[in-house]
């Protein structure tokens, strides 16, 4: 009987022990893992909202930190908000110094006397403001040089920079040989070039480009379209080129730019979407550093005739050292890319570029041709001349 009630209570004790950590089991194990599942979950949205990047904050972007107008020009600064919240973003313009240059409410700044001058753009969504500048150096009205350029160019208010009239070029009866290119060194040219040369509607085909110091006083850059007979040479170091019948002229744009000895990017002019045969532009000035010009960066859009142009011509861009990239977002120095007949390429640092074929002779200009646009250009100088002094304003 003993036995038996002391094997009845070490059964209870042992119940009565087991009991609750079965019970505890039970209760707690639903909450633990509960518990485990959130801590789980919280880590991983701890981990989640690490890993997201850092929203950008907004920006006012310029298109130049720093300028030079002589007086009586003017330029537009160009400005983009990006990062803000809304597309709702306004735009306001002041200058600390109006007296030296003045800003419209459209970014449009007026050289006024000689000096410097702030202007400052401030960007604001309501809630958000952020602000850039540009300074802005005012020189003296006029000097020598500026006349000289009236002789043979036209002058831009806008841009305060030269360019040349396409229909009244003095140039132009000249067409184009490479032995421009050295002879111009004799003279004080120093730039940098690149040469297209492909084959086209039973033409051959050179489009060139330039950049670099022009003289001891101006620098610029130029996009020249140039054609002649595909008699079969191709591109050699005597091919004489025709400046184009106008029916050849080709829609383009071109913008230069010049990096500065600070790091900053000035923007030198811009020449509009429209046909050319000869886009330049120069200023007065000097560069840093003549030879390579690679302080000058051209940005450019060439709309070609058709597709199979453009083929043409993207293949003779490979020729001469540019890469091709898929679109707008890869371009960079010395690349380009096409969409169906534009191509879109900047030009930086590739210069003398092309193959060339030793043959004795190549002339593919037409004599009659050649004098009837020579007396029109020559005729058209003093029209061209006198436009050039009718705009300086």
């Amino acid at each position: 009987m003993k036995v038996l009630q002391r094997v009845l209570t070490v059964f209870l004790c042992a119940l009565i022990i087991v009991l609750p950590v079965v019970g505890s089991a039970g209760e707690f194990a639903p909450a633990a893992i509960e518990n485990s599942s959130g801590n789980e979950g919280g880590e991983a949205s701890l981990q989640d909202e690490r890993e997201q990047p850092e929203k950008p904050a907004p920006q006012l972007i310029l298109s130049d930190s720093r300028h030079s107008l002589s007086t009586g020009s003017e330029m537009r600064i160009k400005a983009e908000a990006v990062n803000f919240e809304t597309a709702d973003v306004n735009i306001s313009w002041s200058s600390d110094n109006p007296g030296v240059a003045s800003v419209s409410s459209g970014g449009v700044v007026s050289a006024k006397a000689k000096g410097k001058a702030e202007i400052t753009a401030v960007a604001s969504d309501g809630e958000t403001s952020v602000s850039a500048s540009c300074t802005v150096t005012v020189t003296s009205r006029r000097s020598l040089f500026h006349y000289l350029l009236m002789i043979g160019y036209r002058y831009s208010k806008m841009g305060d920079y030269y360019y040349s009239d396409n229909n009244y070029a003095w140039q132009k009866p000249f067409g184009f040989v490479r032995l421009y290119d050295t002879a111009s060194q004799l003279i004080g040219y120093q730039y940098d070039f690149t040469r297209m040369v492909f084959t086209y509607g039973n033409k051959d085909w050179l489009v060139e480009f330039w950049k670099g110091q022009y003289a001891p006083f101006q620098y610029g850059g130029e996009i020249g379209v140039y054609t002649k007979y595909a008699v079969g040479f191709g591109d050699t170091p005597v091919s004489a080129y025709n400046c184009p019948a106008k029916s050849d002229w080709l829609n383009m744009e071109m913008t230069l730019y010049q990096k500065q000895s600070d790091g900053s990017v000035r923007l030198v002019f811009t020449r509009d979407y429209t046909k050319y045969w000869w886009c330049d532009g120069y200023r007065i000035g000097r560069i840093n550093k003549t030879k390579p010009a690679t302080e000058l960066q051209m940005v450019s859009r060439i709309t070609l005739k058709d597709e199979k142009m453009a083929l043409a011509f993207a293949e003779s861009m490979l020729d001469a050292g540019f890469k091709q990239v898929d679109g707008h977002a890869q371009l960079k120095d010395d690349t380009f890319c096409r969409e169906g007949s534009d191509v879109y390429f900047i030009w930086r640092n590739l210069t003398g570029s092309q193959h060339f074929i030793p043959v004795m002779l190549d002339i593919g200009i037409d004599p009659v041709g050649a004098f009837l646009s020579g007396i029109r250009s020559l005729a058209g100088i003093f029209l061209g001349g006198l436009g050039g002094i009718l705009d300086i304003g």
